[in-house]
């Protein structure tokens, strides 16, 4: 009768270790995560905050490296970064990698993976049909190009969108939770 309670703790600590070496669950996040950890900060749906329009939508699903790896964007995303001079994506060990798609900027997908930083991530994308976004700084039209997102512990999402040449950006901002129109 002694041996149940250590029996059910081994047990306990298998099953916790199991659930978590697979995939990363998702976690609330900010610049306080610690740096280097695996940790998903991005799954979900979102919606507009109101700086975006509350109908516009952007979904991150958490996927394996070799998902990645077979996906489009991911190839065009590696020539996007040599091009760039930049480093090869999704390169530090803690990375996450998503999939996705946006409604607005005419719609469109995405390929991403979390930095070493996990609330920071960097992606790649590739809109339907050319956007053009103008305010009083920049006129830009995007087709596909490189994007950023920050994740905040209030659930927001600050995301960067840059143009095919990386010279100008729009920067939408989304907010966990599935739009009840």
């Amino acid at each position: 009768m002694r041996r149940w309670p250590a029996v059910l703790v081994v047990v306990l600590a298998a099953v916790t270790l199991g659930s978590t070496s697979g995939s990363a669950a998702r976690s609330r996040c900010d610049v306080g995560t610690p740096a280097g950890v695996v940790v998903d900060c991005f799954s979900g749906a979102y919606h507009g905050t109101g700086f975006l329009p509350m109908e516009e939508t952007i979904s991150f699903r958490s996927i394996s490296e070799t998902q990645l790896h077979t996906n489009a964007l991911w190839r065009q995303w590696l020539a996007d970064a040599a091009n760039s001079h930049d480093p090869r994506p999704c390169g530090n060990g803690n990375a996450v990698a998503y999939v996705g798609t946006f409604s607005f900027y005419s719609g469109g997908t995405f390929v991403a993976c979390s930095r070493s930083a996990p609330n920071m991530l960097s992606g790649y994308f590739r809109v339907r049909h050319a956007y053009t976004v103008s305010n009083e700084e920049a006129t830009v039209t995007l087709t596909r190009g490189a994007f950023s997102a920050s994740a905040s512990w209030d659930n927001v999402l600050e995301l960067v969108f840059s143009d095919a040449l990386h010279k100008h950006y729009a920067q939408p901002e989304v907010v966990l939770g599935t739009f009840r129109g």
